[in-house]
């Protein structure tokens, strides 16, 4: 099945050329071939999975009562599931037909949202990029103001991924680019403006290439972009800010404030009649926990999370002397 596949890609391929963008864009490491094939497999799964589920869950809501069951769930309540041989024909042929809608609805979901996962993956770091890309203009600055080299400030700042984050990752693309593929830096940086998916990055690499094929001063560009970039993050932190307070002013609106006062009326409408206690649990027991982990969600959705802290360790076998024979002795047990 996956020659198959990568047979029908390379068939069209202008037709994929937006998603093979996204994979590059994405550092995915796959091809459109492999992602396509993880698509179809993943979709029948997941498919499958929810035919079964729902093959069952489908006779709860089916009106023909099974007379007969097989297997019994729990002798104290009396509950018993079914065999398929023991059901009728009609509640057989109505949660197969389920199923296979579900089936069907499942493999097209799961096959659009594998597709559609280096598209994620691209706009979660290119948020990242933008984070972290004044900080490491001004790592730029100040190594050039030290009298470095272009090549060797990408190159120590793609070895502190630690610190940088992605933007170290997208400059290591060009560190590799000319260590290995023996490009020139003017060639590299242009392969990591088309492939990076960061739009700030792309201006930033987009003026640099200005600025060194015109043999302008690269140190005053720098502290231009810190300035500028400075700047820019002052004035994001304040709309993330204001965006928390409009927040949190909604959530004590809706969750707060109102959930008491309607708690309160229900319980005087509960003293003159048993019709509001329903009410009043599906407002305590569903509508509180369920608006606050909603809030929960969107605030983590806006919030900026911390870049994972990556370590890498070089060890270094020195062989100082290749003529001393080395014998490890194992300790007496």
């Amino acid at each position: 099945m996956y020659e198959r596949i990568r047979r029908f890609s390379r068939r069209d391929p202008v037709r994929f050329q937006q998603i093979r963008n996204n994979i590059i864009s994405a550092r995915m490491g796959i091809t459109v071939e492999r992602l396509f094939y993880y698509g179809i497999l993943g979709g029948l799964g997941l498919g499958a999975a929810f035919g079964f589920f729902f093959f069952f869950l489908a006779g709860i809501f089916e009106p023909i009562v099974v007379p007969q069951a097989a297997y019994e769930f729990t002798r104290q309540n009396k509950l018993f599931i079914p065999l398929i041989r023991d059901l009728p024909l009609e509640d057989v042929f109505f949660r197969s037909l389920v199923s296979i809608i579900v089936f069907v609805l499942g493999s097209y979901l799961g096959y659009r949202a594998t597709l559609a996962f280096p598209s994620f993956i691209k706009t979660n770091r290119a948020a990242r990029i933008n984070l972290t890309l004044h900080n490491a203009v001004a790592y730029m600055y100040a190594m050039r103001r030290g009298g470095a080299e272009l090549i060797e400030i990408f190159r120590s700042l793609s070895e502190n991924a630690h610190v940088y984050g992605e933007v170290s990752l997208e400059f290591r693309q060009v560190v590799r680019d000319c260590d290995l593929f023996a490009h020139d830096i003017i060639s590299a940086l242009r392969e990591l403006q088309l492939t990076t998916p960061s739009a700030k990055l792309k201006d930033f690499i987009q003026d640099l290439l200005s600025v060194i094929e015109s043999g302008g001063d690269m140190s005053s560009f720098f502290k231009a972009r810190v300035s500028m970039y400075q700047d820019e993050a002052r004035f994001e932190q304040k709309q993330y800010l204001n965006t928390l307070s409009l927040v949190a002013e909604g959530y004590v609106t809706l969750f707060v404030a109102g959930p008491l006062f309607l708690i309160i009326v229900m319980v005087v409408m509960g003293l003159m009649g048993p019709g509001a206690l329903t009410q009043l649990n599906i407002v305590i027991y569903a509508l509180i926990p369920i608006g606050t982990a909603i809030f929960i969600v969107f605030i983590d959705m806006i919030s900026s999370q911390p870049e994972g802290v990556r370590r890498y360790t070089f060890i270094q076998e020195l062989r100082e002397y290749p003529d001393v024979v080395v014998r490890e002795h194992q300790k007496e047990r």
